[in-house]
């Protein structure tokens, strides 16, 4: 049987990027050196953005952003949105840059942080992420978000136990987020304890029913096992919630069939024939 590959090596790194917010309007009395009209207009082009944005219209949605900017340079969810938009079209760079004016504006905005080391992650330099997502954590201890990241950050600089604390600390602080127990379970497979990953993506399952990824890997790991039938029953119950994946009918199949030449009693090859007289 060939052998199957889990569905996702390595930490995946959660959902990092979330463009920041409208400006609160009732925010806009403390900006003393730009005229209302200037903010209200910078604050129709974020709308416009964000909107763009919901489209996965990323161009276009860094050009409202530029031109919120223009007219009001000190609105923080501006260089957040423009970062943002930036790192999904794959200009890492420019979206640090932009991040680093935020951090100029606004040195205690998390989010800054967070997508600062999303971007470095982007780029492979694990290294240069913890700085960011360390003091991320340092500002908001309980933000998910950046104990996921800077747990992917350790897993890649192969730093297991420090991953493993994030991910504890990121349980405590959402113990029903069931990426954080995916990730886990990944972490813990990586480092070959097998036993330890099946409960973390059983406890997947319990909190997301519908993680396809958990049962596929769950049943990756029994088969890794020799545990046959415990795969063949992961693949079933996957089957039940998604009962139109082509996918894994054809898993259950292979299975089931490997299952049955193994129930098959071997049979002894007839004893050879005595040698022709001479």
């Amino acid at each position: 049987m060939k052998r199957w590959i889990i569905f996702a090596c390595g930490l995946s790194v959660a959902a990092v990027w979330r463009p920041a917010a409208p400006v609160d309007p009732g925010l806009l009395q403390n900006l003393h050196m730009v005229q209302q009209r200037d903010t209200a207009r910078a604050i129709a082009h974020q709308s416009q953005g964000l909107k763009l944005v919901g489209e996965n219209k990323f161009a276009a949605a860094l050009d409202q952003f530029r031109r919120s900017a223009a007219y009001d340079p000190n609105l923080v969810p501006t260089y957040i949105n423009m970062a943002f938009c930036l790192d999904k079209l794959g200009r890492f760079e420019e979206a640090i840059a932009e991040l680093q004016t935020a951090e100029k504006l606004d040195p205690t905005n998390v989010m800054i942080f967070i997508n600062w080391g999303n971007s470095l992650i982007n780029l492979k330099r694990y290294q240069d992420a913890l700085e960011p997502l360390q003091k991320a954590v340092a500002l908001e201890s309980t933000n998910v978000l950046a104990r996921l990241n800077l747990a992917a950050v350790y897993s890649n600089l192969n730093r297991p136990k420090d991953a493993l604390t994030e991910l504890e600390k990121a349980a405590e602080a959402a113990p029903q987020n069931p990426q954080i127990f995916f990730n886990w379970a990944l972490l813990l497979s990586n480092t070959g304890d097998t036993t330890a990953a099946l409960e973390k993506y059983k406890k997947v399952i319990e909190l997301d029913p519908k993680n396809l990824s958990a049962y596929y890997n769950r049943a990756a790991l029994f088969e890794k096992l020799g545990q046959l039938d415990n795969a063949v029953t992961e693949i079933q119950a996957a089957i039940k919630v998604f009962p139109d994946n082509v996918t894994l009918k054809e898993i259950l199949q292979k299975l089931e069939a490997v299952q049955r030449m193994r129930q098959q009693p071997i049979s002894m090859p007839p004893p050879a024939l005595p040698p022709p007289p001479p």
